[in-house]
């Protein structure tokens, strides 16, 4: 089954094209083709409450070219999710209307624990069942903690990402690592692990961003393979990064146009979040949000639910 599956996020609109193989329950994601385009829909939020005119329209502007992307391919099994800025914004609603417009469908906006576990989801459908994970996925708005095995036992979502705590570190002071460290120490205080997971997998862009940056990487090398990271290998990664000016990391070949000016914040939110986690160790991994959007898109349309 050949699916398309979009995410609309904070700082990102991205897209997913595969084919999805296998039974109900044991469903693969294959032949995936990842695309990405930083639109900084988030941008101002946390200040007004709302989405700006001018970051919608650079979002909506990624998702018409999406969508005729998606026309191209011949793909019928299309589903989209609208996370943190959308669900948070009082205009939220206004924005997925003239989305749908562009879209020929209606992407969902989705709770935080719903994008946990979607996110766990496509993290984990290839990992050991046996074993007990945390999936951590740094967002642009926020950032989710999953723990299960093949399943979600515990969820959370904390209002807290790059593109909000670089806005937030410049209107409340945070000018210092440290502010910052110990600002996001304090939101992550609440989140409370039913048990300790064996392993613990990094999501998303940030994570996939600091591997490359570690091993010297461009990006699209680092997001061919798995990658582990111990914690002192991330700490001193995110080190190196707060040492550099936004022009400098902007430079760097793992780092994609638009995510320098928000890598800061996103690292230590990274750092600080494997920490609270109590982990040594970490594996960062290219499958996320998408992948599990996905593979719900296959079951549902094999039950006559989906598109």
């Amino acid at each position: 089954m050949r699916v398309a599956a979009i995410d609309i996020g904070t700082n990102t609109v991205r897209l997913l094209l595969a084919n999805v193989e296998g039974q109900p329950g044991h469903y693969r994601v294959h032949q995936a083709q990842r695309f990405e385009l930083i639109t900084r829909l988030g941008e101002g939020l946390d200040a007004t409450g709302r989405l700006g005119e001018a970051p919608m329209r650079r979002a909506l502007g990624g998702l018409a070219r999406y969508a005729s992307m998606i026309r191209e391919s011949g793909i019928e099994h299309v589903a989209g999710v609208a996370t943190e800025a959308t669900r948070s914004a009082s205009n939220g609603e206004e924005f997925i209307a003239r989305a749908t417009q562009i879209l020929g469908f209606h992407p969902r906006v989705i709770d935080g624990i719903e994008e946990a576990s979607l996110t766990f989801l496509g993290a984990t459908k290839a990992a050991d069942p046996a074993a007990s994970y945390c999936v951590i996925d740094v967002g642009g708005g926020s950032t989710e903690f999953v723990i299960g095995h093949s399943f979600p036992d515990y969820a959370i979502s904390i209002e807290i990402g790059s593109v909000r705590l670089t806005e937030r570190a410049l209107a409340k002071g945070l000018d210092t690592p440290a502010a910052m460290r110990e600002h996001i120490d304090a939101l992550f205080a609440g989140i409370t692990p039913p048990y300790a997971p064996e392993r613990v997998l990094g999501s998303g862009g940030t994570f996939v961003t600091l591997a490359a940056v570690a091993d010297d990487l461009s990006m699209s090398a680092a997001e061919s393979a798995r990658r582990e990271l111990s914690l002192g290998e991330l700490r001193s990664t995110v080190d190196r990064l707060l040492e550099m000016s936004v022009a400098e990391i902007a430079e760097l070949p793992a780092v994609p146009l638009g995510r320098a000016g928000v890598l800061h914040a996103g690292a230590l939110c990274a750092e600080r979040a494997v920490a609270h986690i109590g982990s040594t160790q970490i594996a960062v991994s290219v499958s996320d949000i998408l992948d599990g959007l996905a593979l719900h898109l296959a079951e549902e349309s094999m039950t006559g639910l989906g598109s």
